[in-house]
């Protein structure tokens, strides 16, 4: 299913419409996911509208919080970003134990840095998760 994956038929414009639900996040991550599914995350950056004015990607390193942490670093040093949503790629499925612990860690770092979390969105072979859903 995923190595198929295209933008639906809405997508929300950047710096115009809103991004407002994990829907709408997952449409414009899925235009910068690399295929083949490789470990990587990706970010889009939003203003105070939900408007995106960002995206990056970077390969995702062993540790969550100093993948999260070098987000929020470049979310940080662009003027107009208040908020974030994250998209981590997992190619094979990993164990979720650990979810709600790295959303907490995720949560506090974004507040400590001025931002908010909008979503986090996990894409794997066959599934998405949204982790702050399940919180």
């Amino acid at each position: 299913m995923l190595q198929t994956l295209r933008a639906p038929i809405y997508l929300p414009r950047a710096n115009t419409d809103p991004v407002s639900s994990p829907h709408a996040a997952l449409a414009v991550f899925s235009l910068a996911l690399r295929r083949p599914l490789c470990d990587e995350i990706l970010v889009l950056m939003l203003d105070n509208q939900l408007r995106g004015i960002g995206l990056m990607s970077f390969d995702a390193v062993a540790s969550i919080s100093n993948n999260i942490n070098h987000a929020i670093g470049l979310c940080s040093s662009v003027l107009n970003a208040t908020s974030l949503s994250i998209c981590t790629v997992e190619p094979y499925p990993l164990s979720r134990g650990n979810d709600l612990k790295y959303l907490e860690i995720a949560q506090d770092l974004c507040q400590h840095a001025g931002l908010k979390l909008i979503d986090w969105l996990v894409v794997t072979r066959g599934a998405v998760i949204n982790i702050r859903a399940v919180s």
